[in-house]
């Protein structure tokens, strides 16, 4: 075989090339939602263009900024953003009054107002509000030097306030009334999405005659991920239909349901491979006639099914047990008619309007006070160089600004990407197509093309969304330059330029000044949840019942899937920011990242371990037995909280000390039969150890 032949064999396709390929695939809902902002961009740029409405490129972009998966969440955001605009311009208008002939007045209010805004977005419960007031508040203060007098700075402020708020109006009617995406609908689709994962590997476990030995990450991701999304799709669901909010409490068993089904399926794929046998195979194919009855019904606001049969089936592997289990809870919770679930429609919970620790956690402040030293960085740099068109710095480093340097950086680069891109789109129109251009049909044309792809985008999820409202946006720049055919190539080079300087000088003030590092909020996130763990994996105790322990259980599962999800977020922040774990010498970033994988198994494992089936296989072990696991247990629950103390502080780890616990529990366990309890817990152990 030649060099050129070995080269075929052994290539393979580069990691990132799959990632995109993964996140710019069709999702669920993503066409329509497309759709619908290439109408209401199409209608915008009709409507704005006959009447000469100016910013027309603003316009546009606030149509994709709005425009969110579901209806509910778009009508929130448009009324947010319509309340925050009109605020910010009669603030605006009325601060003119002092700074329109004083930059020594201008310069300090466009500071406060950053400020504020900053501030806001980090402790008022509608932050997006606070945000929005401050900066267009800010942003439009800048304008005021370029005016040539009062009645131009007023009118361009009043145009401003057209160009935004009309095109948001019509981008929630739109969403209203053109196939709109009810939340109903959203959380019917990731319930049937769980059920197909089931259904997908029972068959796949018919079709090969055994269990287990499977690999899918895709199936540990939505198996860990928890339900949180599906629970805000309920909450906004029961909002736009009063009956569901007569079901809340059995659509939440069913939600419920449907994530011990996916966490039952995953420990079935990965378990060790077995050969299934002939009871198995039938209760296979009656658990797969059960789903496609459910995935037929789940829509349905009151649907009928027949009863639970009774007893159990006739199944031998455990973990295909769970999922019968699980399967079952599923049913009741769908048929379940509960009118007591007025009292929870009646029920109305006052919250505060701030976060709880807003004014004693000192590092809202000092986020505020980063992102206005950037700002105004940025503002005396373009205004002293009388170079305007690199203003896109300042908005930068607003835009960009979250919570850790990593959030920042990442939302940075999608901001310099995207544009880069939607320039160059921009750039090809100007030379050759604009200049052939002699009707608004053609225009209207190239608008819904360049919408449709940035848009495409932008309905993506969130680490890459950004990129797309940026992409399109200087595609808007280049192409809405007026109401004629503009060919000023110089307008997205110094939007691109001002955006370069916006990153670095965020980057700096981030990185030097109270820098909040991501992979510091992974290690104590990390942290807390191996120390979870370990108080997950003492129960249930000898001598107690399992009732009198559920309550407990139930809730440290809730906080391990919150802050698992938090760990996997944070853990691909870390990419951006390549920092060295200060005080960690052996926690390097590539160390901790194969860490947070090693406790995404782990968080699978201890939750089947304290599922019905396996709490039903601890039960039926003798007292001796029970004891030895208890005593097993608890030593591996120190261990992870040693681990934990190591992630967090850089304590080095002593020796693991659990082998006489080990060899005790063996012992015990070596004559249990038909117990498939202490194959997960030998599981567990090698888990912590990769851990450790």
């Amino acid at each position: 075989m030649t060099s050129a032949d070995n080269a075929i064999v052994t290539w393979r396709r580069p990691p990132w090339l799959e990632w995109v390929r993964r996140e710019l695939g069709k999702r669920p809902g993503r066409d329509i939602t497309t759709l619908r902002i290439v109408v209401t961009v199409t209608l915008v740029a009709i409507t704005s263009m006959t009447l000469q409405v100016p910013n027309l490129f603003l316009s546009a972009f606030f149509i994709m900024f709005v425009t969110k998966e579901n209806r509910a969440l778009t009508m929130i955001t448009g009324v947010i953003m319509m309340a925050g605009v009109t605020i910010a311009i009669a603030i605006s208008l009325f601060l003119y009054r002092f700074t329109f002939d004083y930059p020594e007045v201008r310069v300090p209010v466009m500071a406060c107002l950053i400020f504020m805004g900053m501030f806001l977005s980090r402790v008022f419960v509608i932050g997006p509000l606070g945000f929005v007031v401050g900066f267009i508040a800010a942003l439009t203060q800048t304008t005021a030097e370029s005016a040539p007098n009062t009645d131009a700075l007023v009118r361009g402020a009043l145009w401003l306030w057209v160009a935004v708020i009309y095109p948001i109006a019509l981008t929630v009617v739109i969403n209203e009334v053109l196939l709109p995406a009810h939340p109903w609908d959203a959380l019917v689709n990731s319930l049937i999405s769980r059920l197909d994962a089931a259904s997908t590997a029972l068959r796949r476990m018919l079709s090969s005659g055994q269990a287990g030995g499977q690999t899918n990450p895709a199936l540990l991701e939505i198996a860990t991920r928890g339900s949180s999304t599906m629970s805000t799709l309920l909450n906004f669901s029961e909002s736009k239909d009063p009956e569901l909010k007569l079901r809340h409490s059995s659509l939440v068993a069913t939600i419920a349901a449907s994530e011990h089904l996916v966490a039952n399926t995953a420990a079935m794929e990965f378990r060790q491979a077995v050969a299934i046998t002939e009871k198995d195979r039938e209760c296979a194919n009656i658990l797969l006639e059960e789903i496609a009855q459910l995935r037929k019904t789940v829509n349905e606001k009151h649907p009928v099914l027949p009863p639970n049969q009774p007893g159990e089936f006739p199944c031998t592997l455990p973990q295909l047990r769970d999922v019968q289990f699980a399967v079952r809870s599923f049913h009741d919770g769908l048929v379940k008619e509960d009118r007591a679930d007025e009292a929870h429609v009646a029920k109305t919970a006052k919250k505060p309007l701030f976060v709880a620790d807003a004014f004693t956690n000192p590092s809202y402040l000092r986020f505020a006070l980063k992102v206005t030293l950037a700002a105004m960085i940025c503002y005396v740099v373009y205004s002293g160089l009388a170079w305007p068109g690199i203003s896109t710095s300042f908005v930068t480093c607003i835009f960009i600004a979250l919570e850790n340097t990593g959030a920042t950086m990442r939302k940075g680069w999608l901001r310099l990407i995207g544009c880069a891109v939607g320039g160059l789109l921009g750039y090809l129109s100007i030379i050759f197509l604009i200049p052939h251009m002699e009707s608004i049909v053609s225009l209207v044309l190239l608008t819904a093309v360049g919408t449709a792809l940035g848009a495409w985008v932008a309905t993506g999820s969130d680490r890459i969304s950004y990129g797309g409202l940026q992409g399109a946006f200087a595609f808007y720049i280049c192409l809405f330059q007026g109401f004629e055919p503009g060919i000023n190539f110089t307008l997205v080079r110094d939007r691109i330029a001002g955006i370069v300087i916006g990153i670095i000088v965020s980057s700096l003030v981030f990185h030097y000044i109270w820098p909040e590092h991501a992979i510091d909020g992974l290690r104590s996130t990390l942290a807390r949840l191996l120390r979870t763990l370990a108080k997950l994996l003492a129960l249930p105790k000898a001598g107690v019942s399992v009732a009198l322990e559920q309550a407990d259980i139930n809730k440290m599962r809730g906080d391990i899937t919150r802050d698992l999800d938090n760990t996997l977020k944070l853990s691909e922040l870390t990419t951006f920011e390549h920092p060295v774990s200060s005080g960690c010498p052996g926690l390097t970033p590539a160390r901790l990242e194969e860490m947070v994988a090693h406790s995404e198994s782990l968080c699978l494992m201890t939750t089947i371990l304290i599922g019905r089936t396996k709490l039903e296989e601890w039960e039926r072990l003798s007292a001796p037995a029970q004891q030895a696991e208890d005593a097993l247990r608890a030593r591996v629950g120190e261990r992870l909280q040693q681990v934990a103390t190591f992630v967090e502080t850089g304590r080095k780890l002593v020796p693991d000390n659990a082998h006489a616990s080990f060899e005790a529990w063996e012992e015990k366990v070596a004559s249990v039969t038909g117990n498939d309890r202490p194959r997960l817990v030998r599981r567990v152990l090698e888990q912590v150890r990769k851990l450790s």
